[in-house]
């Protein structure tokens, strides 16, 4: 009986200890992901995880130096740890023996490989690498994060490898980068190729998973099956060259003329605009001025400044996103598979596209100097959805000469009677002093900013486009003929209007034009309600301040009319 007892005690016991443990397992919280280190000067150190084929890891990753490796083996080469090719050339690519491109398959591969090659040059007594987990896959490292920044092939560098080999072989030779894939051949030993004035950036062919038309989906679709991704292509076109040439430079004392360290190519620094203006640009015969003319269309053609755009662009593809062939090539009136569908107008007039001439200068518009004034102007006619009429035949002019810059403006014709050096606004006059707008300056600052532009000296046409920055949704032309300059209150009422209440008031129609101009424009001054309003020495300061304070509030609750002073 007692022996029953203590069994059933005993079980008791451990029923309450496992249940307890259970709870306390289950009782724990999902483990907060730690936060990875990112490496700023990664030092040719390159990080091996291969999540997308291991998914979470159940080690810590391998940090892996790569310049250290590099020079251990320096006399065996580049062969020693990659794959040739059947021209001869090095893949690049690790490790060589791969048969499965599955966890267990890629695991022993890098095992077999690392550590065979650390245990023979042990047996060799020569200086060698660990072969105890622990000593590769080492916590110290397990959080660091090592992500080269891509290498931008500007058209610097391309002017200078076309300058360099053509010193090299004693003429220009383009054949020795640049290459085309014939999907329509039948031979794959005959299908990559090269054509003189075909010459086309890597990118179309190797960036792999982006969306592109029937001819380059299917030829990245075979650059996908050969693993030869833009990283992969680029690494094995420049590093085979560049190892090729290296010797020889470094004999002649241009020790960096050929790198093959991945920080001496993925530097991070990028070309400004700017910087790249007066390099030369790569030449396939492009004429520098186009008219483009599209057939039964009902609008006139357009003279096309294809140089000036050349030197206001980093690369070509910010336009020629899939082809250097000219728009209409796959984008029809009606819209062609090639061009997805998407017909001329569109491919020309999206304002909210990459690379249409519309979206493009609206992102330039975006610019801090042009964003006061085009902020609060919309891109498109509201009714019709499309582009403004006004702005169409700039461009659409019918005119097949070459395209003529209109002269800077000036804001020296300007009717001092009518166009005031300063001007009061008094709609606080209760609380504060007129505040004095310096109209003038403003408008001379403004005709800077449009001089200083090509795209906005060539679409500000005369001094009343300046004008339209602030008196926006009026017609100053027809205002200024009737010798009536155009005031804020000719549209914003002072108090709310009760048959448009989304109509925004005098108050704010100020406050959101002023503050909100300054702010796109990153401006320091005129942030402040002291910089323009000056409180009146005969007012109570009690009132004003309760007034301010009760604007702010309303301001802020409101989501129409609002304005918030910072």
């Amino acid at each position: 009986m007692n022996r029953k007892i203590i069994i059933l005690g005993v079980s008791i016991v451990y029923l309450i200890l496992l249940i307890y443990g259970l709870s306390t397992v289950y009782s724990v919280g999902n483990p907060v992901p730690p936060k990875m280190l990112k490496v700023e000067k990664p030092e040719n150190l390159i990080a091996i995880a291969h999540t997308e084929i291991f998914g979470r890891l159940e080690r810590p990753q391998v940090i892996f130096n790569h310049k250290k490796h590099e020079e251990a083996l320096k006399a065996d080469g580049c062969n020693a740890c990659h794959t040739e090719a059947e021209d001869g050339s090095v893949k690049f690519d690790f490790p060589k023996d791969v048969k499965k491109k599955d966890k267990k398959s890629v695991m022993n591969a890098y095992h077999d490989e690392c550590i065979d090659c650390h245990k023979k040059k042990s047996s060799e007594n020569k200086e060698t690498g660990p072969v105890i987990c622990a000593d590769c896959h080492s916590n110290r490292t397990a959080h660091l994060e090592i992500i080269y920044p891509v290498v931008e092939f500007d058209f610097a560098h391309h002017d200078t490898h076309v300058t360099k080999l053509r010193e090299k072989i004693g003429k220009d030779d383009c054949s020795l980068c640049h290459h085309m894939y014939d999907i329509y051949e039948e031979d794959e030993a005959l299908r990559l190729v090269y054509e003189e004035g075909a010459e086309e950036s890597c990118y179309y062919c190797h960036e792999l998973g982006k969306k592109r038309g029937p001819e380059h989906a299917e030829i990245t679709r075979v650059a996908a099956g050969k693993g030869l991704s833009i990283r992969t292509a680029s690494h094995r076109q420049c590093l085979n060259c560049h190892l090729k040439y290296q010797e020889e430079y470094i004999k002649k004392g241009e020790k960096d003329a050929c790198p093959t360290e991945c920080i001496k190519c993925h530097t991070g620094k990028y070309k400004t605009v700017s910087e790249l203006e007066k390099i030369s640009r790569p030449d396939r015969n492009q004429k520098n001025t186009l008219f483009i003319d599209i057939e039964n269309s009902k609008m006139k053609g357009v003279t096309f400044d294809h140089k000036s755009h050349e030197t206001s662009s980093r690369t070509c593809r910010s336009c020629h996103h899939e082809t250097l062939k000219a728009c209409k090539e796959c984008h029809s009136l009606t819209g062609k598979p090639e061009g997805s569908g998407i017909n001329i107008a569109r491919a020309y007039h999206d304002v909210f596209s990459e690379h249409s001439c519309a979206g493009c200068h609206n992102r330039k518009k975006a610019d801090k100097k042009c964003a006061g004034c085009h902020y609060y102007i919309s891109d498109m006619d509201i009714e019709t959805m499309n582009p403004k009429k006004e702005t169409c035949a700039i461009c659409h002019n019918g005119r097949k000469d070459k395209v003529v810059m209109p002269k800077p403006l000036s804001a020296a014709g300007l009717d001092q009677q009518k166009v005031k050096k300063d001007v009061e606004i008094k709609i606080l006059e209760k609380e504060f002093e007129p505040s004095k707008f310096p109209h003038r300056d403003i408008i001379d600052k403004l005709v800077k900013v449009s001089n200083d532009s090509r795209l906005a000296t060539y679409f500000h046409r005369d001094i009343q486009t300046i004008c339209e920055g602030c008196h926006h949704r009026s017609d100053t032309r027809a205002e200024a003929q009737k010798d009536t300059p155009p005031y804020c209150r000719n549209c914003h009422m002072a108090a709310y209007d009760r048959q448009n209440l989304n109509k925004t008031r005098l108050l704010s129609a100020y406050h959101r034009q002023c503050l909100g101009c300054h702010e796109k424009m990153e401006l320091e001054k005129g942030r402040k309600c002291s910089e323009c309003h000056k409180e009146k020495q005969e007012g109570p300061a009690e009132i004003t301040s309760l007034k301010n304070e009760q604007v702010v509030s309303q301001n802020t609750r409101k989501t129409l009319n609002v304005w918030r002073p910072k």
